[in-house]
């Protein structure tokens, strides 16, 4: 059936991105860490699939605040835990090499604020990392909107839609 989105890259093939993925923390439910790190396999791939990237190594760790705060500190000088933080390797026309951090303590503080599960959430900072490392900004206003603009297209084709007050953020940001 064709429903006009692109299928998700096949992670058998060796001409894909290779995804790491670790989880050094407990999930907050039993039995959803497996279905955490295919959701985020997913995720990424989808990313480097709309990018245009079918080459490559992208690294995910997802983490608690602390591990990021020390990670931005000593990485960025930001003595601060974050959401997401991203490191790109290297770029070329087909192939990315990058890491991700992600802070699951970010994302069930912050999900219940926006509207949906931490799960969401998380993979909303493992799309917008791995965006990062496949070359967008969001240093402008510009540069946010076409961010955004990924975010939503990457979550469509995981058959997830960011939720009502986020888009209506979105919109009022694009505006």
């Amino acid at each position: 059936m064709d429903n006009g989105i692109p299928p998700l890259p096949d992670f058998n093939n060796p001409a894909s991105v290779d995804v790491t993925i670790e989880v050094d923390l407990p999930a907050p439910e039993s039995g959803s860490a497996a279905s955490l790190v295919t959701a985020i396999r997913l995720a990424v791939g989808a990313v480097a699939e709309l990018r245009g990237f079918c080459r490559g190594r992208i690294g995910v760790l997802v983490t608690d605040d602390e591990t990021i705060r020390e990670i931005n500190v000593r990485h960025l000088n930001h003595d601060y835990p974050t959401d997401v933080i991203s490191f790109t390797y290297s770029r070329s026309s087909d192939a990315v090499e990058g890491e991700l951090v992600a802070s699951l303590c970010a994302a069930q503080s912050e999900a219940p604020d926006v509207g949906w599960d931490w799960r969401s959430e998380l993979l909303l900072y493992v799309i917008h990392g791995t965006l990062h490392i496949c070359g967008l900004e969001d240093s402008d206003e510009q540069q946010r909107r076409e961010m955004r603009s990924a975010e939503q297209e990457v979550l469509g084709r995981l058959g997830m839609a960011l939720p009502l007050p986020a888009k209506a953020t979105i919109e009022a940001e694009s505006s």
